[in-house]
């Protein structure tokens, strides 16, 4: 039965707060980085704000300012909004110079800021966004316990889109600790009530993806964790088959080095997994789902102009490490080779429905630069690293559908019987 797996969510504030959590994030992330050259023009307005606007838009210039690297003109545009008491522009301005603050080593002065933000601010809608900030400058800071109250109260006292904030931070914090399952629950949850593609769900769906990652190729035992007991005659390639895994997944949980040393009695760590994979051709991202939801998501190149990716639904045919690529017009190109397209692994894609083209996969590449743009005639093409880890998470048969939009496709594909054995010897020529 196919299962709902998301929808469209209305985003909570306009845009002018995703491009304040961007830059947010861009401090945080990039405390200590030299600054860009200074577009050099003078910021200064002088005047009174009047509530026409005006301060609005004074605000999403010096936003633009920091953008480009002008720190400087941007702390003088917002001199004057910083003295004023509107309940939504004066409490974005001082998140900006909180950021600039944290971003010049002055964290103390950053945090005064937002502690007196959030008492001034309580009845604004811009305060769960104070503070949240201020949490977070005090996880910079280390003032963990105090973080972690203010991030409990944004989790519990608060609407989806807010309590994202909460669950994200204490994700954080849990990651600190060195407690990956707890972490890992927290990002979920944050990916579960942000609206999709705001700056808090970005954030947390990288670090669960991580970590989802990681847990799964661990010897660490989670609440998903499985075991199987190695019998006489086992290989790593009947117990994958007997498990619906991969010989990859298996290796990486239990630290096989030589396959040939398993022995009867054998303890084996595994995580049953019913992947499918929706790949997102407007924006070109590969989305892993379970059955619990989202993954984790890769970016990938996808097919140019003339070569464009063919919407439909597919399955994963048989995988190959370390492929040849046999190039139309030339002789076998072995892996390895410099210039051989496919990287160092292929995954077919196998038409399920009638008329989609037969050469398209999901590859590496020679060429990273190309990952995130509309580049290859037709396949999806991934960083090497990426699509090594997928190759060992996904089995053959595996569906992938390919949409335009991803809010368009509200329920998982069904999963289909597993098929024949293919006698496809891997040299049709992929649209790479």
């Amino acid at each position: 039965m196919a299962k709902r797996i998301f929808a469209k969510k209305k985003r909570w504030e306009p845009k002018l707060f995703v491009i304040m959590g961007v830059i947010a994030g861009i401090f945080a992330l990039a405390l200590g980085a030299p600054l860009l050259l200074s577009h050099g023009r003078s910021a200064l307005r002088s005047g009174a704000i009047a509530n026409d606007g005006s301060g609005q838009e004074i605000l999403e210039e010096a936003y633009g300012l920091v953008a480009d690297g002008a720190i400087d003109a941007a702390e003088k545009m917002i001199q004057p909004l910083l003295r004023g008491r509107d309940p939504v522009v004066t409490p974005r301005a001082i998140l900006l110079q909180a950021d600039i603050e944290h971003h010049r080593g002055r964290k103390d002065a950053a945090l005064r800021l937002l502690k007196d933000a959030s008492e001034t601010f309580r009845a604004s809608r811009e305060y769960p966004r104070i503070e949240e900030r201020k949490a977070r400058q005090m996880e910079e800071m280390g003032l963990l316990e105090e973080a972690r109250m203010v991030y409990e109260a944004l989790r519990d006292n608060a609407p989806p889109e807010i309590r994202a904030m909460g669950y994200l931070g204490l994700g954080r914090l849990a990651e600190r600790a060195d407690n990956p399952i707890e972490a890992r629950d927290f990002y979920r949850r944050a990916v579960e009530d942000a609206p999709w593609g705001d700056p808090v769900w970005e954030e947390a769906v990288d670090l669960m993806g991580r970590l989802n990652v990681k847990l799964i190729f661990s010897s660490i035992e989670t609440p998903e964790s499985r075991y199987y007991m190695v019998e006489s005659g086992d290989t790593l390639i009947n117990i994958g088959m007997k498990l619906n895994t991969t010989q990859g997944l298996l290796t990486r949980a239990n630290n096989i080095d030589d396959a040939s040393l398993l022995r009867p009695g054998q303890r084996l760590k595994y995580t049953p997994k019913d992947f499918f994979i929706i790949i997102e051709r407007s924006t070109c991202f590969l989305y892993l789902f379970d059955s619990r939801g989202l993954f984790k998501r890769y970016a990938v190149g996808l097919g140019t102009s003339g070569h464009e990716t063919t919407l439909g639904k597919y399955t994963i045919g048989n995988k190959q490490q370390d492929p040849v690529w046999f190039k139309p017009g030339s002789d076998p190109i072995p892996a390895g080779d410099p210039d051989n397209e496919l990287g160092t692994r292929w995954m077919p894609m196998v038409p399920v429905n009638e008329g989609l083209p037969h050469d398209l996969g999901i590859h590496g590449t020679i060429a990273p630069d190309t990952i995130g743009t509309f580049a290859s005639r037709g396949c999806a093409r991934m960083h090497n690293h990426d699509v090594e880890e997928l190759y060992d998470l996904v089995v053959r048969a595996t569906p992938v559908e390919v949409v335009e939009t991803i809010h368009d496709h509200v329920d998982a594909p069904e999963i289909p019987e597993t098929p024949e054995p293919s006698t496809d010897n891997g040299e049709d020529a992929p649209a790479v």
